[in-house]
């Protein structure tokens, strides 16, 4: 399966870039299909999340207080969830590559204490981690770069799983 990433013209600004990935499953992004599953049911949750990554984009950057760091199972895999306001319980998976560039995955409700006790939780989280470690390869490698104003990536954004 085929799958790139994609920069979300509408949530990027000059503090940070906002990206999500599209697979050859599917015509839309990740972050485009969460929001298309939990829109009636969690709609208050997804505006929230919605605003915080506008601010983090416009504003502030991906500062790491608007996240909860280390979610993925590797100390280095910069998988995170974006932090929950008290009284929400829907979770959006990211890489947050710098405080200029997070990538925007799934996710879903949490009502458990611990992600892995959740089977849908465990497949966005998993997948992410998977992303991550290609993305890292690729920059090692030098065939995905982070430009010099820091906000974008360039070069070849086709990730190949």
């Amino acid at each position: 399966m085929k799958s790139k990433l994609v920069y979300l013209t509408n949530l990027s600004g000059k503090k940070a870039s906002v990206y999500s990935i599209v697979t050859s499953e599917s015509q839309h992004a990740f972050l485009d299909r969460f929001i298309l599953e939990y829109q009636e049911e969690f709609f208050q949750d997804l505006l929230s999340i919605i605003a915080r990554l506008r601010s983090i984009a416009h504003v502030t950057g991906a500062v790491s207080t608007y996240f909860k760091l280390d979610e993925g199972l590797e100390w280095n895999d910069q998988v995170c969830a974006l932090y929950d306001i008290p009284d929400r319980h829907l979770r959006l998976y990211c890489i947050r590559l710098s405080e200029q560039i997070v990538i925007v995955g799934n996710g879903g409700p949490k009502n458990v204490r611990a992600w892995q006790d959740d089977p849908r939780l465990a497949r966005e989280v998993t997948e992410m981690m998977h992303y991550s470690g290609i993305i890292r390869t690729r920059l090692k490698e030098n065939t995905l770069r982070i430009s010099l104003n820091r906000l974008k990536l360039e070069g070849d954004l086709i990730l190949i799983r």
